[in-house]
């Protein structure tokens, strides 16, 4: 985590005491929150426990707070084995134009023109390729009125999961500007 820290320019806190006393262990662990501005934005990087469960497993999490009034909801996964379960249950489907991405991912939203006007730019597609290019990245991307997070499920830090959080911090950031560009007076997208 500390040199997640060290590659984006952000502070390290640590996450309890013991990390304090035996801090090679916690980092390998990710027992730190990362916080600081990264291109303008504040961003925020932790792990979380599940619910209900006492230690492990835990999961990535990379936040950046977009606070705005209208409500929506989109959300970017790897495409899951039962795709069809998907579409019975899930009512938002939606897929792109980009062959590429229809068969590595799986799209959900409520508002399409905002999921449009994110996916139009060929930078944006480049950067979710990227970012799942393996099957093994299990990773979430969520985006609502509120915030955007980003979590998957958390091993160790290696330089694969240290280049997917930089990658996926500026698929965050290009993803603020846009929706911040394309923002009208009256909290409607353009």
């Amino acid at each position: 985590m500390k040199q997640i820290a060290q590659d984006l320019n952000l502070k390290a806190m640590p996450d309890s005491i013991f990390c304090k006393i035996f801090p090679r262990f916690c980092n390998l662990l990710g027992k730190y929150i990362l916080s600081g501005k990264f291109r303008g934005k504040k961003v925020e990087i932790y792990t979380i426990k599940f619910p209900n469960i006492k230690q492990f497993p835990l999961r990535l999490v990379v936040k950046i707070n977009l606070g705005l009034t209208q409500s929506f909801h989109i959300a970017m996964r790897r495409k899951p084995f039962l795709v069809n379960l998907y579409k019975i249950f899930d009512k938002n489907m939606y897929l792109t134009n980009n062959p590429i991405l229809d068969s590595r991912l799986l799209f959900s939203t409520d508002t399409r023109g905002l999921l449009n006007l994110i996916l139009r730019y060929d930078e944006i597609q480049d950067q979710l390729y990227n970012i799942w290019k393996t099957r093994k990245c299990d990773g979430t991307l969520f985006i609502n009125n509120d915030f955007i997070t980003y979590n998957e499920p958390f091993r160790l830090v290696t330089k694969t999961t240290r280049e997917r959080v930089k990658n996926v911090i500026n698929l965050i950031c290009d993803i603020v500007d846009i929706i911040k560009l394309s923002w009208n007076e009256d909290n409607t997208v353009n």
